[in-house]
């Protein structure tokens, strides 16, 4: 029963509940951003930070992660708007409302803990978690970081209708760089093998992106956040997520 512990066991069944996602696609959702199970069932920690790039630290933002996610159109109930009017004020530079997690294009969802939180305030305050660094960039900062040309995260992004996962906060979006090294992997895989025979290799990227991608699937302490979780315990003003995007 929710809410999970930052080290429960989760089993697949545990993760559809968590994630609203169905139990099929759990597995490769999960693969998209490199997040292994631990036997036959994932520690919740790699699921937090692999997936949405926090890290609870203490007891009250582990209850918080582990309330899990809601669906945008819930959401929109809620607060008493129709889904598409609420994804274009989530979307607005001018947004009160916590970070949208985007895995698709009827993958949108929240932190159902952040929600309820602005529901219950007064003034419609949320509790942000500053997100670990390097999790989600913008995409001015994808090239350097994956080390590739602009021009092919450009045509990456192109297809709206295909994005890789990405997070928005105050209309700032921030692409997850382990799910877009897949998708170059991919790509690049794909490459080398439908190239002519004897032809020259046209897959020279694929090492790289594949060591990119480890490194931004690299589990954290099993210990607690780690040093390298980058904390937030304010409440809402302008979320942790936009005042890091604004550095």
């Amino acid at each position: 029963m929710l809410p999970f512990s930052k080290f429960h066991p989760a089993s697949l069944l545990d993760l559809h509940e968590w994630s609203t996602l169905s139990r099929n696609e759990i597995g490769p959702f999960l693969q998209r951003f490199g997040i292994q199970p631990l036997g036959r069932k994932f520690p919740m920690l790699r699921v937090y930070e692999g997936v949405l790039g926090l890290s609870p630290f203490d007891e009250a933002y582990e209850n918080m992660l582990g309330h899990g996610l809601i669906r945008t159109t819930k959401v929109a109930g809620m607060v008493g708007l129709a889904p598409e009017t609420l994804l274009e004020k989530v979307r607005d530079r001018n947004s009160d409302y916590p970070p949208l997690y985007v895995f698709g294009p009827r993958r949108h969802l929240m932190l159902k803990a952040q929600i309820e939180q602005m529901c219950n305030s007064m003034r419609n305050e949320w509790q942000s978690i500053e997100p670990l660094q390097d999790h989600a960039l913008p995409a001015s900062r994808l090239a350097r970081h994956l080390e590739v040309s602009q021009p092919r995260i450009d045509a990456l992004l192109a297809n709206k209708n295909d994005l890789p996962a990405h997070i928005i906060s105050q209309g700032r979006v921030r692409y997850i760089v382990s799910d877009v090294a897949r998708r170059f992997t991919l790509s690049d895989s794909e490459n080398v093998s439908h190239r002519p025979a004897g032809g020259a290799p046209r897959g020279l990227f694929a090492a790289t992106a594949a060591h990119a991608a480890a490194q931004a699937q690299t589990l954290r302490s099993c210990t607690g956040s780690g040093a390298d979780a980058r904390r937030g315990d304010c409440l809402h003003g302008a979320s942790a997520e936009a005042k890091l995007s604004k550095t």
